[in-house]
């Protein structure tokens, strides 16, 4: 990953009309039935030989983390913390991209409760967009346990436009931060240069989210989740 990929990237979706994406999201036959699936725990990603990532690891946006801490009242450590699975070591420091949902003891989702999102009204992008993403081809369809919708054609084609100018605008946004956090490094980002900090990781880390870079330190628990 480069910033001159990323850039032709960006070209690319801000020039695609987003109805190009609806007719992929309409075919799906999906729509969120808030089933709940994507905020436990399921399996884990196998991204490098080192990388183990949980299924639920999800990655939020600054804006996300403080759509959150407006709507709910709670503070940015209680929300989100440094994305452990995204890291690098320049032998001096613990380099951090970007930020993870916390998760609990059970490996799901905080924010998961009673069945239910209990911030559902503020919500990240990323799960307004799930199951639908973007690939080089176009709209890739994650896994998802909901059912296919039943909402009829003209509400589901509604949906679909909604849905994909959402995904368009996520995925416009990402690159972005990509581009931000690639020329803080001033190098390619390279899979196999990434590393996994152990979950309750406590020490000095500093954090670049395409946005704000931040050193933190983050202190271990017993229960082995790190808080900053």
């Amino acid at each position: 990953m480069d910033i001159a990929s990323l850039r032709q990237r960006l070209e690319y979706l801000v020039h695609t009309h987003s109805s190009v994406f609806a007719e992929q999201i309409l075919n799906s036959g999906l729509s969120c039935v808030r089933c709940g699936w994507c905020c436990r725990e399921n399996f884990n990603i196998k991204v490098t030989k080192n990388i183990s990532r949980p299924s639920n690891a999800i990655s939020v946006f600054p804006d996300d983390i403080r759509r959150i801490m407006k709507g709910k009242g709670l503070q940015w450590d209680e929300i989100a913390q440094p994305d452990i699975y995204s890291c690098l070591d320049d032998g001096k420091n613990i380099r951090v991209i970007g930020w993870i949902l916390r998760r609990g003891d059970n490996g799901n989702c905080v924010f998961y409760r009673n069945s239910g999102c209990s911030i559902y009204e503020w919500r990240p992008m990323i799960c307004r967009c799930y199951p639908f993403f973007m690939d080089e081809h176009g709209i890739e369809v994650m896994y998802c346990e909901g059912k296919k919708n039943n909402i009829g054609e003209e509400k589901a084609k509604d949906v679909a436009k909604e849905m994909a100018i959402l995904v368009k605008r996520y995925e416009m946004k990402k690159t972005r931060n990509y581009i931000g956090i690639i020329s803080w490094l001033g190098e390619k980002l390279r899979l196999s240069d990434l590393l996994q900090l152990p979950r309750g990781y406590g020490g000095e880390v500093i954090v670049c989210d395409g946005d704000t870079i931040s050193r933190l330190s983050m202190k271990k628990e017993n229960n082995g989740i790190a808080r900053i």
